[in-house]
């Protein structure tokens, strides 16, 4: 693969995602399983005058997951974080922290090299942070909301006196984290309000899974998953769910909107759950993200296009967006 090709989403990583100055403290947080992505951005930190440090873990098993505190502990003192890792230090307390502490996170669980040559990476992340601020505004203001699709996801839930997160893709302030190339908006349904059915036709983004082949069913009721039913990725993602130690992996715990029109169902979640038109649903965990529950998982299920009422606005119509141009 052609190295200047790399560097060009890597320059896109750090100068627009990161907006990073050659005088701040970087850090690269990685594992065994995505050094060769960390080598990349290290290279090109040094060939702008940056000068990060790395560090390094085994791989989690899943999204979430706490890192060892020595790991942790590195992350407390950057001004940017790129993690780069195999799977999601999003909803890990660890991430939390060292955004408290006022880093800026730049999220890459799953990144490839394909990622860096082309797809979400390559969008104007500037002018879709407008559209997206704007469709966080009409959320945040928001108390119910209804989503269906002629596939059968007929699906509400509350969301009164929760806030939208707008994640346009930049970190550009301190306390700030996004998932680039992802572009969304999302916000924490109110616990045990969720009531109806999801029909997944989009990907299940856990390892096993991907772009979904048969549409799998999800039964929610009192805003957690009750039942799961379909073909084979339905039962693996059953399976999946029956593995965790704790119940609360089925909760209701995100519903986001997908707003880059670069990126592509496929088997990145950054890519998956970014996508215009779509929206998607992180079931388990979101404790860090405006939510009460702890689980041990948060997994996201993209919904190919949906019809979405918030209140009495109107926000999509079969995938098409009736808010933003």
């Amino acid at each position: 693969m052609n190295e200047d090709h790399l560097q060009k989403g890597a320059d896109i990583i750090i100068d627009i995602c990161g907006a990073v100055e050659p005088s701040e403290r970087v850090v690269i947080a990685t594992d065994d399983k995505k050094k060769d992505i960390a080598e990349i951005l290290f290279r090109a930190c040094k060939r702008k005058g940056i000068d990060p440090v790395v560090v390094s873990m085994f791989a989690r098993t899943n999204h979430g997951e706490e890192p060892p505190a020595s790991y942790a502990a590195a992350l407390q003192n950057a001004d940017v974080i790129f993690a780069a890792t195999h799977y999601s230090l999003f909803h890990s307390n660890a991430r939390i922290e060292a955004c408290n502490a006022g880093a800026r996170w730049v999220n890459l669980p799953g990144y490839t090299k394909e990622m860096l040559t082309e797809g979400g990476l390559f969008v104007d992340f500037p002018g879709q942070r407008k559209k997206a601020e704007r469709i966080g505004a009409y959320i945040t203001d928001g108390s119910q909301v209804r989503i269906t699709t002629k596939k059968g996801t007929d699906i509400t839930f509350s969301i009164a006196g929760r806030e939208a997160i707008v994640e346009p893709g930049i970190s550009d302030r301190p306390g700030m984290v996004n998932s680039p190339p992802d572009i969304e908006v999302c916000i924490a349904p109110v616990e045990g309000t969720a009531q109806g059915r999801i029909v997944i036709d989009g990907s299940i983004v856990i390892d096993e899974l991907g772009p979904v082949a048969e549409d799998v069913v999800l039964d929610v009721r009192d805003g957690m998953v009750v039942n799961i039913t379909g073909g084979r990725e339905a039962m693996v993602f059953k399976k999946n769910l029956e593995s965790a130690t704790d119940q609360m992996v089925r909760n209701i715990g995100e519903f986001g909107i997908g707003l880059n029109p670069e990126c592509r169902i496929c088997d990145s979640m950054l890519e998956a759950e970014g996508v215009l038109g779509t929206i998607h649903f992180g079931i388990g965990d979101n404790h860090t993200m405006g939510g009460t529950v702890e689980a041990s998982m948060h997994t996201d299920v993209v919904i190919m296009d949906p019809t979405v009422y918030i209140d009495d606005v109107h926000v999509m119509e079969n995938g098409a967006h009736l808010l933003i141009d």
